[in-house]
């Protein structure tokens, strides 16, 4: 590999590494090709690499650092995050892996050790439902106290089961790390922390009636923090359409939002309505309902910028960071512990 004399004009641009180029890793790329401050995107996929018909393919990951490479994006199965996080961190470049963050929590802690020895790295997680514009305004009506405490949170997270599911890494539990829980309800899960802040009590039932396998295809969370503040998770396999809707009430008012937007297209129209009720509980006279759409999903590209700018700023990852992914895993262990389906 001969390398050349960076010009001026690239001088203090990045390259940047995209490791696994299924849906998500695709995504990650048309937001990245769109920067400026970014020299050159390699592509690393040794499943697709005869497809791939975009960026810099690489065949294999040696000699990295010939490249140049400041930060890598991971979309691969779960089986294979903690993996390819670990290396990348030995090799000095900033990491971003996609949800869930590894199948076993001992492989976070691992990273965290490696972490603390990487002062100036960041390793960011994807949790991209925090960074739906619907979310950022929920959490700006619970930072104002605008309708008071909230009192409940009650959410649900569905689709219908397919063959790809059952057939692919998904429905094998050494790969995958769990079922729905682990795949798409982890994503509430993180919402729910988010919204409440440090969960004290976790009930739950996971069953599998219907795929009769190893892994969960409906999950029934009750989470509840030390101010009593109680929210409920049903994530499904069984749904048999796409389904999503978190509600939050509140002492004076409520907010709702049914449906998102997502690469899939296939749960709906994104409308968060929100009102307060102007008379104290518990009488009721609600104000105008404000309804919202949400038409364009900007969860990706807001969680993406994110993590480049505390690059190019040097400053450190201070929310979807391994604190964060530990506690996280800590509370599904706690459910999949409770239901006798830990790894």
């Amino acid at each position: 590999m001969i390398l050349r004399e960076e010009s001026q004009q690239n001088k203090g641009k990045m390259n940047i590494l995209i490791v696994g180029f299924g849906k998500v890793g695709k995504i990650r790329y048309e937001i990245l090709k769109k920067k400026n401050f970014i020299k050159k995107i390699f592509i690393y996929d040794p499943f697709l690499n005869n497809e791939i018909k975009k960026g810099i393919v690489l065949d294999n990951l040696n000699n990295l650092e010939l490249l140049n490479i400041k930060a890598v994006f991971i979309s691969v199965p779960t089986f294979l995050a903690a993996k390819y996080t670990k290396f990348f961190l030995s090799l000095n470049i900033h990491v971003f892996c996609e949800k869930p963050p590894a199948t076993k929590i001992n492989d976070l802690k691992i990273i965290k050790k490696i972490l603390k020895k990487k002062k100036n790295i960041n390793l960011m997680y994807g949790f991209n439902h925090r960074h739906h514009d619907s979310v950022k305004k929920i959490l700006d009506i619970i930072k104002k106290n605008k309708y008071g405490k909230v009192l409940w949170v009650r959410s649900r997270y569905g689709k219908p089961i397919d063959n790809n599911y059952l057939k692919g890494w998904r429905g094998n539990k050494k790969k995958s790390g769990g079922g729905i829980l682990f795949d798409q309800g982890i994503h509430v899960l993180d919402l729910i922390i988010l919204l409440l802040g440090k969960i004290i009590k976790v009930k739950s039932i996971l069953n599998n009636n219907f795929i009769k396998k190893n892994i969960e295809d409906n999950a029934f969370i009750i989470l509840e923090n030390k101010k009593k503040q109680t929210a409920s998770i049903h994530s499904t396999l069984t749904q048999w359409r796409h389904l999503f809707a978190i509600e939050i009430f509140f002492e004076r008012g409520f907010a709702v939002l049914n449906g998102l937007k997502t690469p899939s297209g296939k749960y709906g129209q994104e409308v968060l309505s929100y009102c307060k009720n102007s008379k104290k509980p518990p009488e009721i006279k609600w104000l105008k309902i404000n309804k919202k759409k949400y038409n364009v999903d900007k969860s990706f590209e807001n969680e993406t910028n994110i993590f480049l700018k505390s690059i190019i700023n040097k400053k450190k990852i201070l929310s979807c960071n391994i604190d964060d992914a530990l506690y996280l895993m800590e509370i599904v262990n706690k459910i999949y512990k409770e239901n006798k389906m830990l790894n």
